[in-house]
């Protein structure tokens, strides 16, 4: 059982030395690469995802602003509220919360979707024809997924402390001495470097998991339900993994 995860994160790095592998000699090869399967993912991953992650963002950065500000004004401890806003919101909760809507809206459709392709044998097809599955198939989700994460994490980064702030500041009663700019000024390059490390691990693991996944199946439609919550459990598990791994890597280094 011990094992069982690590054989599981080897396999991912497998399939991505493919999928590498498998451009590098398509390139080499002189065969054009789908650039609009690519926009068509951002498109589905990135901005359809808009109006929902600025809900979230608002909301998010309202409740943070708010709790830490009257928490900390009630211990004296005011002068910190925009540190720790700051690695609240943008090195912890967004990057997670951000994976975990992608999860909820992409992954399961790149896992359905290459699930059923599988058992409509529309897979054997493309594979018949010469076309690099990898290739074809899992490059362009990769890198459309993860493109889109890092653009929605900085844009929910922006929402939620400008948004959050302006909304804290007109419904609750919270410090007249905060100062947006103050927010801003605060950011280390670290937090930016962690927040951007954290989208690329995400996106990579929210398409190479779910792409596995949906390639699993074998002969039965009873089979995608059951590869789409496996994907999403993978997903959350592996994201959640990574997110502890990367912030306690910085605390150490800080």
């Amino acid at each position: 059982m011990i094992l069982s995860p690590l054989k599981y994160f080897w396999i991912l790095i497998l399939k991505t030395y493919l999928v590498i592998k498998s451009s590098w000699r398509e390139k080499q090869q002189g065969k054009r690469f789908d650039s609009n399967a690519i926009s068509r993912q951002i498109y589905f991953t990135g901005v359809q995802a808009l109006p929902i992650i600025i809900l979230v963002g608002l909301a998010l950065g309202t409740v943070v602003i708010i709790e830490l500000s009257t928490i900390l004004n009630s211990f004296g401890a005011g002068k910190h509220i925009e540190r720790l806003t700051v690695i609240v919101l943008v090195r912890e909760l967004i990057p997670i919360i951000t994976a975990l809507i992608i999860i909820g809206r992409s992954g399961t459709a790149m896992a359905s979707e290459l699930s059923s392709m599988k058992l409509n044998r529309e897979i054997e097809l493309i594979d018949s024809l010469g076309i690099n599955i990898d290739y074809f198939l899992v490059l362009p989700r990769l890198i459309g997924t993860i493109a889109s994460l890092v653009c929605l994490i900085f844009i929910l980064n922006a929402v939620a402390l400008g948004g959050g702030f302006l909304f804290a500041k007109l419904f609750s009663p919270i410090s007249h001495g905060l100062i947006f700019s103050n927010f801003i000024r605060v950011i280390s390059l670290g937090d930016v470097c962690a927040s951007l490390f954290k989208a690329i691990m995400f996106g990579w693991t929210i398409t190479m998991v779910n792409c596995h996944q949906g390639l699993l199946v074998k002969k039965s439609f009873t089979e995608v339900p059951q590869t789409t919550t496996e994907g999403v459990v993978n997903s959350i598990i592996i994201c959640f993994a990574f997110s502890i791994i990367i912030s306690l890597y910085i605390l150490k280094a800080a």
